[in-house]
């Protein structure tokens, strides 16, 4: 069976015009205003690889550069193209497989100059001992935690009596706190 000329003209047609009307929703065309713009932190001023632009009266920030100066954490999932903001800043959990420990304990002594706490451990079936005297790593996360509110804290905001969650990793320095109260 043939298949006239005007019948495949009228489908190529049809089909270009609907593949060119899908790709309208998705991108625009726009012109955007660069201005050198300035972006400041609490005092700071904050520099990132991505330059900042007015469109339609609103200026349009790099947000990762803003949240993580404001102490946020930021994840992209691209799947879901979803921005993530976390209000402070999380360690992941404790990973038994590449040798880290986690314990539970209470600080009797903390050194600020040196980054080190002294605690007395709580023990349950699953404890596994440690030796008192600990080291924070530099990259430690600490996280104090009231109910469902979480917030980071910094290692001078420690008081000796807090009771601590700890993440030892296999080199025996604390890479995660967490206080709950």
């Amino acid at each position: 069976m043939k298949l006239s000329r005007g019948f495949i003209f009228t489908f190529i047609f049809i089909f270009l015009f609907s593949a060119v009307v899908l790709a309208d929703g998705v991108y625009k065309n726009i012109k955007v205003y660069f201005d050198n713009i300035n972006i400041n932190v609490d005092g700071s001023k904050i520099e990132t690889d991505t330059e900042s632009f007015i469109y339609n009266d609103r200026v349009y920030v790099p947000i990762r550069f803003v949240a993580e100066k404001l102490g946020k954490e930021l994840k992209w999932d691209n799947e879901t193209k979803t921005v993530f903001i976390k209000s402070y800043k999380d360690f992941s959990e404790c990973n038994y497989l590449e040798g880290e420990k986690f314990v539970y304990g209470l600080i009797t002594s903390i050194d600020y100059e040196n980054r080190q706490i002294v605690i007395e451990q709580h023990f349950d079936d699953n404890s596994v001992e440690v030796t008192p005297l600990l080291e924070l790593d530099k990259n430690a996360v600490i996280i104090l935690k009231r109910n469902d509110k979480k917030m980071n804290i910094e290692f001078n905001d420690l008081v000796i009596g807090d009771d601590v969650g700890l993440v030892i990793n296999k080199y025996g320095k604390i890479r995660g706190i967490i206080i709950s109260i």
